[in-house]
């Protein structure tokens, strides 16, 4: 279903609270685990393509003393670890005990488990916040946003990326569109709803983009000559708005 509104696109039915909780914490990470997206070299390409934006859009950002970062869903810490060795003070938040555990291995006690609305993180207090294909899991986004902006120090900023449903992928899929996987995905986004969702989150100054995904699982097993006529459309899109990976930079002003 779809919100006449702001055309954010729902699945019914919801699950919930209880449901969603039992499912990230019986497995879910072991199985994400064996996915392309973790790993370090993963993580670093992902923290290189965060600065490159960061120097475009907010260059005092990247050579501010004392600059921290909070990643909301950080799963096993992967990035976060790359961003502590470029210079971050680094914290996370993830749901899910085993992946918390894996990143108190990597990291120490700089990741929570829980949610931020529980957890007891400072009020406007950090320069960045991120969020990478989080906000596709909740119940409500605009209330995890609203958090955030609480959060954020200051002229801060959020980096928000989830799963674009104007993508050119979603649109020849359609109902088989690999990113619907209730209960795991049940919120999408096009670029007008994120937009939406972060006015209606405090965030005056938003800027949207499109981009291509580092792994397009969903064509990993298909033939070579068809693997490579889809990454051509994939690297295509963006340049139409219609990339697979919906981004955004929010700006506390």
């Amino acid at each position: 279903m779809s919100c006449g509104k702001c055309q954010v696109v729902f699945f019914t039915p919801m699950p919930t609270a209880e449901e969603l909780e039992f499912f990230y914490n019986n497995g879910y990470h072991d199985n994400f685990s064996k996915s392309t997206m973790v790993g370090c070299s993963f993580a670093e390409n992902r923290y290189a393509a965060l600065e490159a934006l960061l120097k475009t859009h907010l260059p005092s950002l990247i050579d501010a003393p004392n600059k921290s970062l909070l990643d909301v869903g950080c799963g096993t810490g992967d990035f976060l670890k790359i961003a502590q060795q470029a210079g971050w003070r680094i914290s996370g938040t993830e749901l899910g005990r085993d992946a918390v555990e894996q990143a108190t291995q990597k990291l120490g006690d700089c990741v929570l488990q829980g949610d931020i609305f529980t957890l007891d993180l400072p009020a406007n207090a950090y320069s960045l916040i991120t969020s990478y294909h989080v906000i596709e899991h909740l119940l409500d986004p605009v209330k995890m946003l609203k958090q955030c902006y609480q959060l954020l120090s200051p002229e801060g900023a959020l980096f928000v990326e989830t799963p674009n449903i104007n993508s050119i992928g979603a649109r020849i899929r359609g109902s088989k569109w690999s990113h619907i996987i209730p209960p795991e995905h049940i919120i999408y986004f096009s670029p007008h709803s994120l937009k939406y969702a972060l006015h209606k989150a405090g965030f005056n100054r938003v800027l949207i983009l499109t981009s291509v995904p580092q792994t397009i699982e969903s064509i990993q097993d298909w033939p070579v000559f068809f693997k490579g006529i889809a990454s051509s459309l994939y690297h295509l899109a963006p340049k139409l708005g219609m990339g697979a990976a919906l981004q955004a930079i929010a700006f506390k002003d």
